[in-house]
């Protein structure tokens, strides 16, 4: 296989995706390397993603274009001027993509991302299947058994002449009976298939509402959170309540993180041509041990006495709104969740349905 040195001259959303795309798709031909990003933008979602991924961040590339170890820069700027300069400076060697080129590059990737998020369906949609086995089975052998035993406990405790020893038995028994039914509960709301009811929502003022009710939680919970929401954000249908749902949990899970080392947690929602970008991270202790994919997978959590199924209903949630979520460690510490959603200017469950372009 043919090992290569890339760098990216503009760190916008395309190189976001063409870096997100080398991270999910493992070559057959080539082995890249992205040895920089170039941007002066510091907010650039492409710049942010190779930073947090540990990729070498430079705002001017006269330098870079003298390393004789480079093989290919590609262009995304989309100003000619900036391509010619490239040509002048750089080193005979070094081959160049241009933006033209790098627009037939998109399509392809937006043929291969949906290849990926098909073959990922399928894969949650099985996995699914088979803890909807077990949900049934628990159903139907444990929780009327719980529900009874729960009862008969709290009944019990209602008598006036019952020893004190004996309450504080059922009131401990009663606890563990209370969480065996919240265990049940949580299975079956993973695995009961979601049904969203979209509505077409002003996307500015339902995330700043949404933000400034998680930064009242953060406040309660000693920890410092930071919001930026872009104004001007489109209408596009969504679950409001399913939206929601995914980013109390996630934000819930920094919370945790966060409580014992302190830091800033910070959201950012912007859009990104036809998508809406979020990015949330943290300054906790990251997931450790665990890959951020294996985070994902059912009855799996860093957090003991956790059922581990947050982040399933969460992949679930943005999946039945055609988007992407993706967890990974950033280099700075902690951990950082981003989660694209495709604008739909369209309601889904109708005839017709399309997708902005």
């Amino acid at each position: 296989m043919l090992a290569i040195n890339v760098a990216f001259i503009g760190g916008g959303k395309g190189c976001y995706d063409i870096l997100h795309m080398l991270h999910s798709y493992k070559m057959a031909h080539v082995i890249p390397t992205v040895v920089a990003v170039v941007d002066p933008d510091t907010t650039g979602v492409g710049r942010v993603y190779a930073e947090q991924r540990g990729i070498p961040i430079l705002s001017d590339f006269q330098e870079l274009l003298r390393r004789d170890d480079l093989d290919l820069v590609i262009e995304l700027t989309g100003k000619d001027a900036i391509l010619a300069d490239i040509n002048r400076l750089k080193l005979p060697g070094i081959k160049v993509i241009d933006h033209l080129g790098a627009q037939f590059l998109w399509e392809i990737i937006d043929l291969q991302q949906e290849r990926l998020a098909l073959e990922n369906k399928v894969r949650e949609l099985d996995t699914m299947a088979a803890i909807g086995e077990i949900s049934y089975r628990l159903t139907h052998r444990l929780r009327n058994p719980l529900m009874i035993t729960g009862g008969l406990i709290r009944r019990m405790m209602t008598r006036i002449d019952l020893p004190h020893n004996i309450r504080q038995r059922l009131r401990h028994a009663s606890t563990h009976v209370q969480e065996m039914e919240e265990v049940i509960s949580e299975i079956c709301d993973i695995v009961r298939p979601l049904r969203p009811h979209y509505e077409l929502t002003d996307l500015t003022p339902f995330f700043l509402s949404w933000c400034k009710a998680a930064r009242t939680e953060a406040r309660m919970a000693g920890v410092l959170f930071e919001y930026e929401v872009e104004d001007g954000l489109p209408e596009m249908y969504i679950d409001p309540s399913l939206i929601r749902q995914a980013l109390w949990h996630l934000i819930e899970n920094s919370f945790d993180a966060s409580t014992a080392t302190g830091g800033t947690i910070s959201l950012r929602v912007i859009l990104c041509w036809d998508d809406i970008f979020i990015r949330l991270t943290d300054q906790g202790t990251g997931f450790g041990e665990m890959s951020p994919a294996r985070a994902l997978q059912p009855f799996t959590s860093t957090r003991t006495g956790r059922m581990g199924l947050g982040l399933s209903l969460c992949q679930q949630i943005i999946l039945n709104h055609h988007g992407t979520l993706e967890l990974y460690d950033d280099v700075k510490g902690g951990a950082a969740v981003v989660i694209t959603l495709p604008i739909r200017i369209k309601n889904p469950a109708a005839p017709g349905e399309a997708t902005a372009a």
